[in-house]
């Protein structure tokens, strides 16, 4: 039944009631009686006119005998003095001030001193500034020193309210203020205490941070601390929640006032949320602080030593029960657990932790913690520290990724033991981590089997899971690890789509459970497809049912089925699959556009573009419809948009994290000042950021898949894409230059060189990068910038006809590349707080504190996704210059250098290695000059402890030497010995072998063959190369390799010295032969099987250099005889062009 809502009652007020009248009128507003109370209402109404009301009032609030109407009338005037003030004659003003501080100082009773109080600081408002009440602070500073209790807490009282009235007219009372302040805070009384604590708030809410009052506000820190841990004690829990505002306004406001006493903050707050004594919302006050300091001054804590011990007080709250689990789940309200959640800020805090503060100081601890911890649950039974165990290690993921991928083969076998541990928090936890091991570690690079380990033990024990929350953590972890697949998925499709099978099939499963299998399922089409399509007859109709639904609780697992179906036609061989399923499934799509469902819309989108990756040009006769349908997403209105479902920000780091949302750095569109009832949420981000993301995505896709059909929407799109490049978030502003970029090739291919027509297009895409790069603070949009802006460059550069001269003139090469050389030195505005300027802790960071030199260099690992952009775009730029961009590097590749500095987190490293030696590749001989400066730091870093970096700088030190000619001749030897370690077997990186044995060849080739006719070196070198091929896993390396192999033995000289290796090289080149030939016989899984094949060119040098080698070998055509009948047919084949290729 609705609300009854009553009629307001009208009252009269009484006839002819006049200011003598208050006596009666303020009894009658005290009746219980309601007609009496309005009727004395609307009468003080009417006698509230007369400016005599004043002093009339007054007179009650200090001389009526019920304390009642006193406070009553001092209520009432402060509602009514400024109003009046104006009007009243001076003296009756003085008169009013008196009476005030005499009540202020006389008054018995606490409740009507207060509402006195609350009057003088109403009028002093208004008279302090204009210079008419000049006694007050004195009068003020003298009651903070009367033996009254009483007197004194008023004082402060008034001084909380008038702090920023005085400090902004009379600055030299700032020094005052704050001594009379910090007698406040020492006084034996604690209500004094907790007034005093309030006027210091006032007083640091106000200072304009002059260092003569940071030095004063920094002397009443302690005094603070001291306060609050009083109130504690004393059972006043809410009046120390006083002391944490007051820290926060100090970190963000007034960080310097904290010089000193940085660790007593620290250790204080550690204190209160570590006290499971105390009220919740206690501990997480103290929380919040330690989050604020670590989010704002994360150097504070470093040089004060705190962020170890820090950690092993936050560690084990990670697994503290949830408030649901302390009460009962029906016993407390969803979102007040949510934000009084302990749990949840700790593992807020210690993810924070890991993000902005080196790695070198947080994992060790973690693991340390994580180890012990393991060990002592699993002995005493005590689940609470095996949940604390393995959700932190979840939890640093992130921000530790680089230290946790060395240590992920120790590591993960005990996370997913723990997937069948009694504790549910415990399972719960595993399945988490699981899932941000997948998602930030990229342990598909490095441990390529390591999904054996995890997803049979997943979908062992996910269908028997009895815990609902921990199903959905599980089934994340699941998807997780999917999606990093290619081929390899295709064993986990059928008991994926078993498990989906039940779900989707029963009327009770719960949507969430729907969607997160069908996201599940779209990860696996997406890395395989083809394995998924001998299933398409029980899939599709499955399907079908979820793109039918039009319940709200159906809509998101509707929208994952478009995700599905979309992956199942773009995956290799989907086009013949699925196209007579296409015009079904884009009614479908576009019916969802009916529903005014965001994500609805989002996910027809990303369908669309998948269609058109599979269909190309023949994609045109939806392209119409689509078009429309992007640019009306595109015009969406930007305001607050209501989201009934409780959007989330992500999935991943919210859903999932144990205690909520781990990724305290994501953006916040919220509404503040929503009340948060009836389970909703006001909010930006959810409505339509991404809804506008997967419309530039999509307009991408058109205009790469099928640039003839839609050349000529470009028009209609370049200024709505212009402005989404400078789109309120980032998610927008990435894809839109990714969809600009797109555009401008598209442009560039419809009009012949020069491609005049075309320019405007791609001096919009360029100029976006170049605002973003001046502008943009979020590192992923500005490196989606230059990515795009480097593929803009590669295809006006591949067209010719006045395309680069085009770029020149208009400034596009030398805003690039100053822009990348602003990144690479720091300067750029998306890197403010790489360098974070130091901040002097007094009794902290002495001389001999061996972090502070590492500290200088060591930035967050969150700087290294601009560096990549950088490693696109400037080698793009250098292929344009040539020769002549060689000496524009030089300042470039200084910082390079410097960013190649031991000091510097190892991924940072690689990508500096890496950016070096395309751009030297793009400039070719003429950037000789720089390869002996940077092939010493390169071999030294063949012995990194990441893959990675060792595949980058291996494949760094082939080309350095391949094109340093005399300039490396030095060098070729040390190269030569420093790769053979990597060469063996002892690297267990199938990738780092593979780019070592490139670089092998690199150096036997350089030169005129120099090292392979030295029969010193070059025998050794290439026993070693030959033992490390064939290529496993980086098939870029195959033609430079293979290609590099038959050239040195078709050189008479190097075939000479190494005649002992041609059989092993003619058997080498058969069995790449053979493994193409039956590659190419069985189709190429997965979208990207592409990328691991050997180009035609290669192969067909390969047959007809074994030819070659045969008939010039004896030992050659005997190895060559013995070929396999497979081998010898497949050598054949290539001899004749026939091997094909995806």
């Amino acid at each position: 039944m609705g609300r009854v809502v009553r009629a307001q009652q009208t009252y009269k007020a009484a006839t002819g009631a006049t200011v003598a009248d208050l006596p009666q009128i303020l009894t009658a507003l005290l009746a219980a009686d309601n007609d009496v109370r309005g009727s004395a209402e609307a009468t003080l109404r009417n006698v509230a006119r007369d400016a005599n009301v004043v002093p009339a009032l007054l007179t009650h609030a200090r001389g009526d005998p019920d304390p009642q109407v006193r406070q009553l009338a001092a209520v009432v005037l402060k509602r009514r003095v400024l109003g009046h003030w104006p009007r009243l004659p001076r003296d009756a003003q003085e008169q009013v001030k008196h009476i005030l501080l005499d009540g202020v100082v006389k008054e018995p009773v606490g409740l009507v001193r207060r509402s006195i109080a609350d009057v003088v600081s109403k009028v002093a408002k208004a008279t302090v500034p204009m210079g008419q009440w000049n006694a007050l602070p004195e009068f003020l500073a003298q009651c903070t020193q009367s033996p009254e209790e009483a007197h004194r807490d008023v004082a402060f009282v008034i001084f909380a309210s008038l702090t920023e009235t005085i400090v902004s007219v009379m600055t030299q009372h700032f020094a005052t203020l704050g001594g009379l302040f910090q007698n406040g805070l020492n006084d034996a009384s604690l209500k004094v205490r907790v007034a005093a604590l309030r006027a210091v708030l006032s007083l640091v809410t106000n200072t304009t941070g002059e260092p003569n009052e940071v030095k004063i506000i920094q002397g009443l820190v302690p005094q603070i601390i001291a306060t609050a841990r009083n109130a504690i004690a004393a059972g006043e829990e809410e009046n120390a929640g006083l002391a944490f505002e007051v820290l926060d306004e100090l970190i963000e406001s007034q960080p310097k006032a904290l010089s000193g006493h940085v660790p007593d903050v620290v250790a204080f707050c550690v204190e209160c949320a570590n006290a499971t004594q105390l009220e919740t919302v206690t501990r997480r006050r103290a929380l919040d602080v330690v989050s604020f300091l670590a989010r704002h001054k994360p150097k504070a804590l470093l040089r004060a030593k705190l962020v170890q011990p820090l950690l092993r007080s936050l560690c084990p709250l990670v697994g503290e029960p949830k408030e649901e689990d302390l009460a009962g789940e029906d016993d407390i309200d969803e979102a007040r657990e949510e934000e009084l959640q302990v749990q949840t800020v700790a593992a807020r805090l210690v993810d924070l932790l890991a993000l902005k503060v080196p790695a070198r100081h947080v994992l060790p601890e973690v693991l340390q913690f994580a180890s012990q911890a393991l060990a002592e649950g699993a002995a005493n039974g005590d689940a609470k520290r095996r949940h604390a165990a393995v959700a932190v290690l979840g939890i640093v993921c992130e921000g530790c990724a680089e230290g946790l991928q060395r240590r992920a083969p120790e590591i993960l076998p005990k996370v997913v033991e723990s997937l069948r541990d009694s504790s549910p928090d415990v399972r719960g936890g595993a399945a988490f981590t699981l899932g941000q091991m997948a998602e930030y570690l990229q342990l598909g690079y490095d441990f390529p089997h390591m999904h054996r380990d995890v997803l049979p033990a997943l979908f062992a024990v996910l269908p028997t899971e009895p815990d609902k929350r921990v199903q959905e953590r599980m089934m994340y972890a699941m998807d997780s690890w999917l999606e990093q697949l290619d081929d390899e998925v295709a064993p986990y499709v059928e008991p994926l789509l078993q498990i989906s099978y039940i779900a989707l099939d029963s009327p009770d499963a719960r949507p969430q459970v729907k969607e997160m299998l069908l996201s599940a399922c779209a990860s696996a089409a997406a890395a395989a497809g083809g394995a998924m399509h001998p299933h398409l007859p029980a899939l599709l109709p499955r399907l079908e049912r979820c793109l039918t639904a039009t319940e709200d609780k159906d809509l998101k697992p509707r929208a994952r089925a478009l995700e599905v179906l979309g992956m199942l036609v773009s995956a290799r061989g989907g086009r013949a699959a699925m196209e007579a399923h296409v015009p079904a499934i884009m009614a479908a799509a576009d019916s969802g556009f009916d529903l005014d469902y965001s994500d609805l819309r989002e996910y027809g989108h990303g369908m669309y573009a998948e269609v058109a990756e599979a269909l190309g040009e023949g994609f045109a006769p939806y392209l119409p419809g689509c078009v429309e349908k992007a640019a009306a997403s595109l015009r969406l209105d930007d305001g607050v948009v209501y989201d009934s479902d409780e959007e989330e920000h992500d999935r991943a780091r919210q859903g999932m994290v144990p205690g909520g949302d781990s990724d305290d750095d994501g953006e916040d569109f919220s509404d503040s000042d929503s009340d948060g009832g009836g389970g909703g949420n006001y909010s930006i981000f959810s409505g339509v950021v991404e809804e506008k993301a997967a419309a530039c995505k999509a307009v991408a896709s058109y205009a790469h898949h099928c640039p003839n059909a839609f050349k000529t929407h470009i028009g209609a799109f370049l200024n709505p894409m212009g402005d989404m490049a400078d789109y309120m978030h980032e998610m927008v502003r990435s894809q839109a230059h990714h969809a600009l970029a797109r555009m401008a090739q598209c442009a560039l291919k419809a009009a012949p060189p020069p491609s005049v027509e075309a320019f405007p297009i791609v001096d919009a895409s360029l100029n976006a990068t170049q605002r973003a790069a001046l502008e943009d603070d979020d590192r992923d949009a500005v490196a989606a910038a230059m990515e795009s802006a480097a593929e803009v460059i590669k295809s006006v550069a591949a067209l010719g006809g006045g395309g680069i001269r085009h770029l020149a003139d208009a400034g596009h090469l030398k805003g690039l590349s100053d822009h990348c050389l602003a990144v690479l030195e720091g300067r750029a505005p998306c890197q403010e707080g790489d360098d974070e300027e130091h901040w002097a802790e007094e009794g902290a960071g002495d001389a001999d504190d061996g972090d502070d030199p590492e500290e200088e260099d060591e930035e967050a690992e969150l700087g290294q996704i601009v560096l990549e952009g950088v490693a696109e775009l400037l080698p793009a730029l250098a292929a344009v210059g040539g020769a002549e961009f060689a000496p524009h590097f030089q300042p470039h590749f200084a910082a390079l250098m410097r960013r190649t500095s031991g000091t510097r987190p190892e991924g940072q490293r690689s990508v500096s290695y890496a950016t070096i030696v395309e751009v030297v590749r793009a400039i070719g001989p003429a950037a000789a000059p720089v390869v002996p400066l940077a092939l010493p730091g390169c071999c030294r870093e063949f012995g990194a402890e990441t893959a990675g970096l060792r595949r980058n700088t291996a494949y760094c030190a082939g080309v350095m030497v391949e094109v340093g000619g005399a300039a490396a001749a030095p060098h070729r030897l040390d190269v030569a010995r420093a790769l053979l370690p990597l060469l063996s077997a002892e690297e267990t990186d199938r990738g780092v072998r593979d780019n070592a044995a490139g670089a092998a060849v690199r150096v036997l080739a350089a030169d005129g063959f120099a090292v392979a006719r030295n029969p010193e070196t070059g025998p050794a070198l290439l026993a070693a190369t030959l033992a490390a091929l064939p290529i496993v896993e980086d098939f870029e390396e195959a033609a430079a390799t293979y290609g590099g192999l038959v050239s040195v033995f078709a050189d008479a000289g190097a075939a000479q010295v190494l005649a002992r290796w041609a059989p092993a090289t003619v058997a080498l080149f058969a069995r790449v032969v053979g493994d193409e030939y039956a590659k190419a016989r069985k189709g190429w899984p997965g979208k990207d099987g592409a990328s691991k094949v050997v180009d035609a060119g290669t192969i067909a040098r390969m047959a007809a250099a074994i030819d070659a080698m045969r008939a010039a070998d004896a030992n050659a055509a005997e190895a060559a005889a013995g070929m396999t009948g497979e081998q010898a047919v497949a050598v054949a084949e290539a001899r004749a062009g026939n091997i094909p290729q995806p």
